[in-house]
């Protein structure tokens, strides 16, 4: 009696593990890749998330310190997820996805990161058009990142394209077979705003505001477009960060805050086996997506309230791909600083504005003012099997940190800098 009390909970065990087993889908890659570069560079762990060349600086011989040809190798990039789908409750259909990879680095030893943990609701069904409402809640892309160019560095086009994934609540409205409308909030977690503590999240939790963002796309044979807008709005100080002996002390509560605004445009192209597709997004700020950027302070003549202004810049991409077992790939970028859209004090004696009063990404340097990227790409596709040769053609146009204008912008001496990037890439996908 005792093990036909045993068998059926373990029978029930075993058909529960074959219903889930059906509902499951684990993929990835294994990746490895290969780099060189003739100039040291701004970029990510192991020089693996590539941003831009450092700007020249000499030493008493007149040796440039970052003219240093070198060559890199790596594995972290290797990527494993499960997609979870298939659970319908009447006119409810839910889905997920767990999806992590090795870039993080503990010393020396890659170790795994989340990169998306979302569950999606979609309610089907609505109104005579077979229409659809989505609401997807955990941490996934951005809604400006979701639409990358073609090639196979791992920065996918950054600092020209947004990078970022967030935790977020998205909604999504089918209105027809082609238009959709989405709305949602997002509040940042792995990729952070900067301010006068640096880079933190602390700027979004004590704003009381997330990260919003609205957008609209049409989807149709050959053509896809979207347009929407990012809006971040942070607290830079929520409370003195030092004393005065007369008005405050450590801690006292202020009411800074800045509203920045990043419109995007996409377009997207796909006629059998030829692609393009193009983004131009007006950044303000856009620190946490990646990109060139950040804010300054213009005012500080009332303690309890400073006033910020944001760097604004232009940043695109074009791009295309065509073939099949054998691909061709091409991105063109360009970014342009624009500077503040509120004027700077300027120190009259040295005639610069001050450098400390501007908060910028820290994977770039506020001396920048524009930067040109072109990778062409070569790949061989046999089924599941890539092997990809990359060239990536980067040049900044750098200014003399010393003398920044009422507008943030390093005008003095403008000099252009290049590094040549040659990456070869394995990937396997499963």
């Amino acid at each position: 009696m005792a093990a036909l009390a045993w068998a059926a909970p373990l029978m029930a065990q075993g058909s529960y593990a074959v219903k889930l087993a059906s509902h499951i889908e684990p993929y990835g890659y294994l990746r490895t890749a290969a780099v060189f570069d003739t100039r040291d560079s701004k970029a990510g762990a192991l020089d693996l998330f590539y941003y831009l060349p450092m700007d020249k600086t000499t030493n008493r011989q007149g040796k440039d310190i970052y003219s240093n040809p070198s060559i890199k190798g790596y594995s972290v990039s290797t990527l494993l997820g499960v997609n979870v789908k298939g659970f319908r409750f009447g006119n409810l259909v839910v889905s997920g996805r767990v999806e992590g990879d090795f870039y993080s680095m503990s010393g020396n030893a890659a170790t795994l990161r989340m990169r998306e943990a979302w569950v999606d609701i979609a309610l089907t069904g609505l109104g005579y058009m077979e229409n659809t409402l989505d609401i997807k809640a955990g941490q996934a892309w951005h809604p400006l990142s979701v639409d990358m160019p073609y090639c196979v560095n791992v920065e996918m086009g950054a600092p020209f394209n947004p990078y970022n994934w967030s935790p977020q609540v998205m909604f999504n409205a089918n209105l027809s077979r082609s238009w959709d409308i989405t709305a949602g909030a997002i509040y940042p977690m792995q990729f952070l705003p900067t301010g006068p503590s640096g880079p933190s999240e602390d700027y979004v939790k004590y704003s009381l505001i997330p990260e919003l963002y609205a957008g609209v796309s049409y989807t149709g044979r050959h053509f896809k477009a979207k347009a929407g807008v990012d809006v971040l709005s942070i607290k830079p100080r929520w409370q003195t960060l030092d004393t005065d002996d007369v008005n405050y002390d450590v801690g006292t509560k202020v009411m800074d805050r800045l509203t920045m605004f990043s419109p995007f445009a996409y377009l997207q192209y796909e006629s059998g086996i030829f692609r393009a597709n193009a983004k131009t997004v007006l950044a303000q700020g856009g620190e946490h997506l990646c990109l060139m950027g950040g804010y300054a302070v213009y005012d500080q003549s009332d303690w309890r309230n400073w006033k910020y202004t944001s760097l604004q810049s232009s940043v695109s991409f074009l791009s295309f791909c065509v073939g099949r077992e054998w691909q061709f790939m091409c991105m063109a970028g360009y970014m342009k600083a624009l500077g503040t859209t509120k004027e700077l004090p300027i120190d009259i004696v040295r005639d610069t504005a001050n450098p400390s009063a501007i908060f910028y990404s820290e994977n770039g340097f506020k001396n920048i003012n524009q930067i040109l990227r072109v990778t062409p790409t070569v790949a061989w596709n046999l089924g599941k099997l890539t092997v990809a040769a990359e060239y990536d053609f980067t040049t900044v146009q750098y200014g003399n940190m010393t003398r920044i204008n009422s507008h943030a912008l390093a005008y003095v001496n403008p000099h252009w800098i290049l590094n040549h990037r040659v990456m070869g890439v394995v990937r396997f996908d499963f």
